[in-house]
């Protein structure tokens, strides 16, 4: 890897004997779920997630391969129901209202965009399955909403560590820049996985919301942003800019621009076209 972030260490953070005891009371707490399914996470969990705004510079508002900060985090904890807090100092107001609701609420932030599913899934079944009622985590938590009280006492305890680099905090441009080059690879990663052929993938840019069937080839310098579709067996040639376009099965695209057009199916593209509301 070509930039070097500074590893994030866990520290041990020394408390108090009496919050010792308060965790310890807390985590030995029978359960009333199980961790044999989900679908108590989904039925049982509320997911409170805060929208941080930095002082200097506003970098939620930044888009990370097509998606903002915030809309990560949303999809890593879809399963459950959410809700979006602006101000974080309203967190102990947000716990208290919704703690009659909810057996248990996942306290997230915005600027962790790298959280994912299986990360969040994984906390959650944790949780339960070693009975516990408050977790702290590197960045946020979740807490038994019978225990909403001690929250703010209970945050100095020691967090749990989950995943590699899902709780990394992006405050700076240098950690913006390296969330998105983590972001992009799983989304080239995945597309690999469903039978996607890249070639040269350092230069290929894929958006989160871009669709690609099995058996398609691209090659290098080709960007596809936005809600693009890519049907089986297409052939995108280096230099390919694509938004918002559909292109049919087989069609061969080269070193053109397209733009919330139609490509029908086995037809050739290029190269030097620019087609902007378009089907051919």
């Amino acid at each position: 890897m070509d930039m070097e972030i500074s590893t994030i260490e866990e520290v041990k953070t020394s408390f108090e004997t009496d919050l010792d005891s308060v965790v310890q009371k807390m985590n030995n707490t029978e359960p009333e779920i199980l961790a044999s399914s989900v679908e108590w996470i989904k039925e049982e969990t509320l997911v409170l997630i805060v929208k941080v705004k930095n002082d200097i510079f506003d970098f939620c508002n930044f888009d990370l391969c097509g998606k903002k900060m915030v809309d990560w985090v949303k999809m890593a904890s879809s399963i459950c129901t959410q809700k979006i807090l602006e101000n974080e100092s309203l967190v102990f107001d947000f716990l208290k209202k919704y703690a009659g609701e909810y057996k248990q609420i996942a306290v997230l932030y915005s600027d962790t965009p790298l959280l994912q599913k299986t990360t969040f899934l994984e906390i959650m079944k944790y949780f339960s399955a070693k009975k516990m009622n408050f977790l702290p985590l590197q960045r946020g938590f979740v807490i038994r909403s019978e225990y909403v009280d001690n929250y703010e006492t209970l945050l100095s305890a020691p967090f749990a560590s989950f995943g590699t680099d899902d709780f990394f905090v992006v405050n700076s441009s240098k950690r913006l820049s390296y969330a998105f080059k983590v972001l992009n690879k799983r989304i080239l990663a995945f597309h690999k996985s469903q039978g996607v052929v890249l070639f040269g993938e350092d230069t290929i840019y894929i958006e989160a919301d871009v669709q690609i069937e099995e058996g398609v080839v691209i090659y290098p310098n080709n960007i596809l942003k936005g809600e693009s579709y890519i049907g089986k067996n297409v052939v995108l040639e280096s230099g390919n800019y694509l938004l918002d376009t559909i292109v049919c099965d087989n069609a061969i695209l080269v070193q053109s621009y397209f733009e919330k057009s139609k490509i029908p199916e086995g037809k050739t593209v290029g190269p030097f076209e620019k087609l902007i509301n378009e089907t051919l």
